[in-house]
């Protein structure tokens, strides 16, 4: 979607200036995307199941590879500002990493629509990796290989799997949230007054009772932080944020800044857009998780 007609739905604002990316950090890797090859759109090799009952009537959307054998587990938790959380996202690049040789599935959980906060949604998390790992032989998972991925209000749900769950092996964030309470830093005033109601979704999903850099532990998994530095809707800071708390803990966490992207596509252009569905940036997370789940 473009990022110009965001403020036609109801919930949803943007800045009107990006915030300043701070100082370059150890571990932080700025990259400019070649757009110009991207990942196919139905890659051969993989089968689809939609619509799979994980829990009180949620579901998931599970790709898997054709090739026979036990495949490590990616959980992808899919952003829309703690309101929705449609399945349906990313399936594009999910459908690149299941051919790549691992079972992605993309799980609905509860949200502000359902009147939950992000303890129910991590709930619902943790209930979909055990209906997967019970089904693991049906759907050929290997348990003992989990990673998790998301992006936006679904990042910030991830690493808190990821920091909470000591099965997870990788986490995969995306330009998700990190300080729900400095969510506006860097940002217009427009942007404040909005995330300063208290009858936003963000605030009323509870999210800033629990921040992901205050939870990184020794031992914690690999983490690969991506963020573009023209996002408008969550700043650069907030992952930056997270990645230090990491490699203070002694985490491996390795943060790329994309150039001239956006929040995801929810951009201001195609361009912008594009750089998400890119080969190069989709092979980047494809070779994190073939290190930390195949390794």
């Amino acid at each position: 979607m473009n990022l110009k007609y965001m403020r036609m739905l109801p919930g949803m604002e943007y800045s009107t200036t990006p915030a300043p990316e701070p100082d370059d950090h150890e571990g932080v890797v700025r990259i400019t995307v070649d757009t110009a090859e991207q990942v196919p759109r139905k890659p051969d090799g993989v089968t689809l199941r939609r619509g799979l009952r994980y829990h009180e009537g949620l579901r998931l959307d599970l790709h898997t590879p054709s090739t026979p054998g036990r495949h490590p587990l990616v959980v992808y938790l899919p952003g829309g500002g703690f309101a929705v959380a449609p399945r349906a996202m990313a399936r594009r690049e999910r459908a690149f990493i299941a051919a790549s040789g691992y079972a992605v599935a993309s799980v609905q959980y509860r949200t502000t629509r359902q009147k939950a906060t992000y303890r129910q949604g991590l709930a619902d998390a943790q209930a979909a990796i055990g209906y997967l790992t019970g089904r693991a032989e049906d759907f050929g998972i290997d348990p003992g290989r989990i990673g998790v991925w998301g992006e936006s209000a679904g990042g910030y749900m991830a690493s808190l799997v990821g920091l909470e769950d000591e099965r997870i092996g990788a986490v995969v964030d995306k330009f998700g949230a990190v300080d729900i309470a400095r969510l506006a830093e860097g940002f217009d005033q427009r942007m404040h007054t909005f995330l300063g109601d208290p009858d936003n979704a963000v605030n009323r999903y509870g999210a800033a009772e629990a921040n992901p850099a205050d939870l990184a532990r020794p031992g914690a998994p690999a983490f690969l932080l991506l963020h573009g530095d023209d996002d408008r809707v969550i700043p650069p800071v907030q992952t930056l944020e997270l990645h230090l708390a990491l490699r203070a803990a002694g985490v491996d966490s390795t943060r790329y800044l994309l150039t001239g992207a956006g929040h995801g596509h929810l951009a201001l252009s195609g361009e912008q857009s594009r750089q998400w569905t890119s080969l190069q940036v989709m092979t980047l997370v494809r070779d994190f998780l073939d290190r930390n789940l195949r390794g």
